[in-house]
């Protein structure tokens, strides 16, 4: 009778046998492995030292391999996009500096010069901080990957690149030029375009939500719009290592988290608008060439042509999300609903990415301030 959990038998011949479960490198796939003794403390010995050698050898898979089936276990639970964007990080920048670098060899002076390497990639074009960021917190991915499913002990050092937070002085498009913006998009709405665009400018959605909207995602009755799906292009994956330039193909699919879908209540000026112009349910609101959508780069082509129309100084597309959200509280809107609004799933990250404080805004409340200090205070308020 084998004892409960140990997975050690005696056999009819009188010796023990003890099965571990083994992982293969490659694959990941598990086997088992059989071990034989005299006795069952003999055998048990034998188990503890075969598991620690297991382990050994996975502490020394190179990073290459343990790469590979990172990227293999997440393709099911990631959005084709997530995955081709880790793909890329992976094929580009990590496999070329660190492919055959044992995942045990791996600490903070080897993460200091893979910075260096991979810099040294793009001397011509730097890499900014923050993407930077996402290449190194990748190896740390990964090594977190193996400790995890081979059940190693491997310390992963801490990401050598600091992340900057400099979103904070986002400059916005000013007011007046939202203003002659909308004015144009209102005078052009028979241009698909347009009304495109002018929905964006006054819900905050984004650009792939927009390519992907069709006329029965909006209740013109009801006044709501229903975001349900998310246009994207995406590299193909890399097969060989001379397929130095990858196809890219366009891509529907969820949006970008859960609370990305959404309904998001239209205003009446606008809900009229779309009476007028109101199509059939199956066409897209924006129309490509080729194509029944818009992908998100013509789009964003598009909107540059109107900037340039309405003589505005360039700016991106998603600052019109930036502004939506700027505008509603600057307005006193509530930041919760705000935050369901944008599709996130936490106000911080409304107010810490999606708000900025205007120019104008500061302005008055720097009036503010000076009416309530001299109102408050005994000393005598200055008059121009």
């Amino acid at each position: 009778m084998p004892k409960k959990g140990e997975n050690i038998y005696k056999r009819k011949d009188g010796r023990w046998e003890g099965r571990i479960q083994k992982k293969d490198m490659l694959t990941g796939k598990n086997k088992y492995q059989s071990i034989y003794g005299k006795t069952y403390k003999e055998i048990k010995e034998k188990m503890i030292l075969a598991r620690q050698m297991q382990n050994v050898s996975f502490c020394g898979m190179p990073l290459g391999s343990a790469a590979q089936l990172w990227l293999q276990s997440k393709k099911r639970e990631w959005k084709p996009g997530t995955y081709a964007f880790y793909c890329q990080l992976v094929t580009k920048y990590i496999i070329p500096c660190m492919q055959d670098i044992s995942i045990d060899r791996i600490n903070s002076q080897v993460m200091e010069e893979f910075v260096m390497c991979v810099r040294g990639q793009k001397s011509d074009k730097p890499l900014s901080n923050n993407y930077l960021f996402q290449i190194c917190a990748t190896v740390g991915r990964i090594m977190a990957y193996v400790n995890q499913k081979y059940e190693t002990n491997i310390p992963v050092p801490r990401n050598p690149v600091t992340r900057k937070k400099n979103v904070g002085h986002m400059e916005l498009p000013d007011e007046s030029s939202l203003i002659l913006l909308e004015k144009y998009l209102i005078g052009h709405c028979q241009e698909d375009t347009c009304l495109g665009i002018l929905i964006a400018f006054h819900t905050g959605i984004r650009i792939g939500e927009l390519s992907a909207l069709k006329w029965k995602d909006i209740n013109v009755e009801e006044g709501i719009i229903y975001i349900r799906r998310n246009l994207i292009r995406v590299k193909e994956e890399k097969k060989g290592a001379s397929d130095e330039k990858r196809a890219t193909q366009i891509m529907e699919q969820s949006p970008k988290t859960f609370d990305s879908v959404r309904a998001i209540p239209l205003p009446p000026k606008i809900v009229t608008i779309l009476r007028v112009y109101q199509k059939a349910d199956t066409e897209y609101v924006i129309s490509g060439v080729k194509n029944p959508w818009a992908e998100p780069r013509t789009i964003q082509y598009r909107f540059k042509s109107i900037l340039i129309k309405c003589n505005l100084e360039y700016f991106n597309f998603h600052m019109l999300r930036h502004s939506f959200a700027t505008r509603c509280v600057c307005m006193g809107l509530d930041i919760k609903s705000l935050s369901e609004l944008l599709g996130h799933s936490d106000i911080k990250v409304t107010l810490n990415l999606y708000v900025h404080s205007t120019i104008q805004q500061k302005k008055k409340m720097m009036e503010r301030y000076n009416f309530l200090f001299y109102k408050t205070s005994n000393l005598p308020s200055i008059r121009q």
